[in-house]
């Protein structure tokens, strides 16, 4: 009786690791983080981000040492790259009122911000990560809203120290939080429209220069 012999079926070969440069395999672990973090919050471990940029465990580890270092770097690449520098002197803009500087810039901050990563990175840090979110509460408080008290003393004639309170602060950080959460809702419920966003930032700025009007003239 003749036997087949019987052809082994070749294993699938593994699809060879492609050879980027330090500089790029770099940027794919980061772009993996950034997917990973924006699903799962920062709780995601570094063996899925791992996975996501289709390499090793211990090759992540020669680029980052610690989950700390991967975190930065995907804050300085969602929160810090989003800020456009130009922004710094349409805010510093005294040839205009301080409503009309803050309405360009909100109207162009938020237009950069409302993204689906960066709204949900931002929400995770709010919720489980103080650490991101106490950077980028720094960032917001020394880049935006104290800028926002002095030039509105400014514009106002009254208390133009350098310095500002955390009291001082409150009133801000209410609009500006506003905002991200109005952001926030668009996302979850589909509806963002750029004209309707324009007419909430007005809104909210309304506030702000007729709470501040009343509150600055009460400190003269």
């Amino acid at each position: 009786m003749s036997i087949q012999k019987q052809r082994k079926t070749p294993e699938k070969e593994a699809a060879p690791r492609r050879r980027l440069s330090p500089e790029a395999r770099r940027d794919e672990i980061v772009d993996a983080a950034v997917t990973l973090f924006a699903e799962t919050g920062f709780d995601g471990s570094t063996r899925d981000v791992a996975r996501g940029a289709g390499i090793t465990q211990p090759l992540l580890y020669r680029y980052f040492p610690n989950k700390e270092s991967l975190i930065e770097a995907v804050y300085a690449r969602v929160f810090l790259k989003s800020w456009d520098p130009a922004w710094d002197e349409t805010l510093a803009d005294r040839s205009l009122p301080v409503q009309e500087r803050f309405q360009t810039f909100y109207e162009a901050y938020t237009d950069a911000i409302f993204q689906p990563v960066w709204l949900r990175l931002w929400h995770f840090a709010s919720l489980r990560d103080a650490e991101v979110y106490g950077w980028y509460k720094e960032v917001v408080q020394e880049q935006i809203l104290k800028p926002l008290v002095r030039e509105r003393r400014a514009e106002l004639g009254v208390n133009q120290g350098f310095q500002v309170s955390a009291a001082e602060l409150e009133a801000p950080w209410l609009l500006h939080g506003g905002l991200l959460n109005y952001g926030l809702r668009m996302q979850v419920t589909g509806r963002a429209d750029a004209n309707a966003r324009a007419g909430v930032i007005r809104q909210a700025l309304d506030m702000y220069m007729l709470f501040s009007q009343n509150k600055l003239s009460l400190d003269k």
